[in-house]
């Protein structure tokens, strides 16, 4: 149950900020309506009641019975205006019936019947009494004395205006006693009697509304507290009626400006009763309570609320897509006024049961959007959903057809309802919210759209096919590929785009799978993939990155050798360089944006050990290796020498194994020979003086030379 203090919140707000408000069901705000035709000669609005409209539309409502499931429409492309708010209306149209809510729930322990006759009292015409009521102005409650003015069969009728006289009392009670009483209950079902007396008061009073001389202002109100012993409560079936501006703006006063509004809080005590008291539920939710009474303002009167059309057909809320079943309090609460009065009759008109569905709807265990739908299904279609139908009479506003299900049977007075044609490019709807749309017949259905946004397209050849296929399922793409494979909707043209040039095309089999043939292209190309049905509709693309499945090339690696701590050369760059040598990784690095890459090594290799190199993109592909062998550059050591004297004619010693050695006397070379696998060697040489120095080098197999061993030839 709401809480009251945030009821009357709303209800200052809608007192003082509705008229100039957008609605909140949107996030886009309007401001003219262009499509909007009116007749030269009455210079009313012109009215199309073809089968057929001349122009093509697009209804978009959010069938959701959720009114606080906001949904996105998808992104028609049309212009955004501001709001406004047409001047030309008669006050009435801002006319506001409250049904106070109140928590019984909380109160269910306290209600009246078993304490009637405490509190029964007799009234006499003329007699004083003390009553509980509402300052909307100043947010406070505040008690008046009223007197007795009139006393009929059904009520007492209570003034607390000195411009409101005991002969305006007679005309308010006979007119309840006669008309408004058998009205409603006869439509709609029977009141309470809590306090047993078997009358209903009606206290009239200058509702304190806050209104000065234009703008929105309460007529009267319901208060279902009053039923009930609680703080505050009149413990009476009672309502209360206002005396200004309701019943006119001076002293001269217009009873019958309120009878209306009797009828209307009526069917709210008669709702209350049924749904809470009769058959101990709760309270039936507002947009279907206020539309049953405003069922029963049309029933007592006998003609359509013509302000109730007006106001909807200048509601720029209700061209934002306002919910039909989300009371928006803080926004414009009288286009709820008028939707909720047009849905009613609507639910009437398709019914073809008359008045008798309303108390059909209220006898409904269900006090909600149920009741409606069992009734809908009971007399329109066994299959039809709450949420088909909310779409049925958003397409009933637009077309006004003269039978089926997108009209009011040609019911006089519903003719005069206009076209609500949004400008904006998207729009997030409630539950029970819509927009209607010109279209070119050819849009296709964005599958953006929230899963209950439902689209209903009329006009010229219309039905046709406005769904869009769904986004195709897409294999992955490399740079080695030349198809691109998936799966769509079968018989749709999948077009395969980079940026906005096609690369192929190809159409779906009956399997729906694909395969569109395209040159190669490079790793990081994005590839939009989309399909086009045979209407013409266009799936949101499929969008994918083609990947890198090219390994980078061989890497080339400078020589190294057995005195090297580094390992240079050249790679794809930023990719990373890895040295193997016997299976095991031996140093590792990434290659700069030249390509070039240096790898350190903790310890230099031996000569002969073979390295391999390879490269590894950032896709993870491997290049082939490149295999480098070490290299010796160090030389052998300094050779070890025997003695030499006079008489040698060989000169030994140990160096290097497999060295070459060499022996020199200046620059003339003595002798060579070749170092045993024990490093030990013997060059022949002629016997040289004494005196002479020799020098013996020694020379590995990869041509690095020592430094000499220098030697004197002894004479012994």
């Amino acid at each position: 149950m709401r809480h009251i203090k945030r009821a009357l919140i709303c209800l200052l707000i809608i007192l003082f900020g509705m008229p100039a408000l957008a609605s909140a069901e949107t996030e886009i705000e309007v401001d003219s309506n262009p499509s909007m035709q009116v007749s030269p000669e009455t210079g009313e609005p012109a009215t199309t009641v073809s089968n057929q409209p001349a122009k093509n539309y697009m209804l978009i409502s959010n069938e959701s019975v959720n009114p606080n499931s906001k949904q996105f429409t998808g992104t028609p492309v049309i212009n955004n205006e501001k709001y406004r708010l047409e001047k030309n209306l008669s006050p009435e149209a801002f006319k506001m019936d409250v049904n106070l809510p109140f928590d019984t729930e909380k109160f269910q322990d306290r209600k009246m019947e078993n304490k009637s006759l405490m509190y029964k009292t007799l009234n006499k015409v003329g007699s004083n009494r003390n009553f509980n009521v509402f300052d909307f102005d100043k947010f406070i409650e505040y008690k008046i004395q009223a007197q007795l003015l009139y006393t009929g069969e059904k009520v007492n009728v209570w003034g607390y205006d000195k411009n409101f006289t005991k002969e305006h009392a007679k005309m308010l009670g006979n007119e309840f006693d006669n008309k408004i009483y058998s009205a409603v209950t006869d439509n709609f079902g029977t009141e309470s009697d809590v306090d047993g007396d078997g009358k209903i008061n009606i206290l009239c009073y200058d509702i304190k509304d806050g209104f000065k001389y234009s703008g929105g202002y309460i007529a009267g109100y319901f208060y279902s507290r009053d039923l009930y012993d609680a703080p505050g409560s009149n413990r009476s079936e009672i309502f209360y009626i206002d005396t200004y501006p309701t019943m006119g703006l001076d002293s001269k006063k217009d009873v019958t400006a309120a009878y209306s509004t009797l009828a209307h809080e009526f069917q709210h005590m008669v709702n209350f009763n049924q749904n809470v008291l009769v058959e101990g539920g709760k309270e039936m939710d507002p947009w279907l309570d206020e539309g049953l009474a405003m069922a029963a303002e049309q029933i007592y009167t006998g003609s359509v609320l013509k302000d109730r059309i007006d106001y909807y057909n200048s509601s720029y809320s209700v061209t934002n897509g306002h919910s039909l079943l989300y009371w928006d309090d803080y926004g414009d609460v009288l286009a709820n006024y008028s939707l909720s009065y047009l849905f009613a009759q609507y639910v009437k008109v398709q019914s073809k049961q008359g008045d008798a569905i309303f108390k059909e709807i209220i006898r409904d265990s269900n006090n909600n959007y149920k009741a409606v739908e069992k009734a809908a299904k009971k007399y329109m279609d066994p299959k039809l959903s709450f949420g088909k139908l909310m779409t049925n009479f958003r397409a009933a506003l637009l077309l006004k057809e003269k039978s089926g299900k997108y009209g009011f049977n040609s019911e006089p007075g519903f003719n005069t309802i206009r076209p609500r044609i949004y400008k904006g490019t998207s729009a997030n709807l409630r539950g029970g919210g819509a927009v209607v749309k010109e279209a070119t017949g050819y849009e296709t259905i964005p599958t953006s759209k929230g899963k209950n946004i439902d689209y209903t397209f009329f006009g010229p050849g219309e039905p046709r096919d406005h769904t869009a296929p769904a986004r195709p399922a897409v294999q992955k793409v490399s740079d080695r590929d030349t198809v691109v494979k998936g799966s769509a909707e079968a018989g749709a043209t999948i077009y395969v785009n980079t940026g906005s040039t096609t690369l192929g095309k190809a159409v779906s089999t009956s399997k729906k799978s694909f395969s569109v043939t395209i040159k190669k292209q490079k790793a990081g190309t994005k590839l939009q993939v989309y399909a086009v049905d045979k209407a013409g509709n266009k799936s949101d693309p499929a969008t994918l990155t083609v990947i890198d499945k090219t390994p980078p090339a061989r890497p080339t690696v400078s020589k190294v050798s057995n005195r090297d701590l580094k390992v240079t050369g050249k790679a794809e760059a930023g990719s990373k360089v890895t040295l193997k040598a016997g299976g095991k990784v031996i140093g590792s690095g990434t290659a700069d944006k030249a390509g070039k890459y240096v790898v350190n090594l903790k310890a230099a290799r031996k000569a002969g050990t073979a390295i391999y190199v390879t490269a590894t993109d950032k896709a993870g592909n491997v290049s082939k290796e490149r295999k480098v062998i070490v290299v010796d550059k160090i030389p052998p050591k300094v050779p070890k020498v025997s003695k030499v004297t006079i008489k040698t004619t060989a000169v030994k010693g140990k160096t290097e194994k497999g060295a070459t050695v060499s022996v020199k006397a200046g620059k003339k070379v003595l002798g060579t020979s070749k170092a045993n696998d024990k490093g030990s060697f013997t060059v022949k040489i002629k016997k040289q003086k004494a005196g002479t120095v020799l020098k013996i080098y020694a020379k590995d197999q990869a041509g690095n030379t020592s430094k000499p061993a220098k030697i004197t030839v002894k004479k012994s």
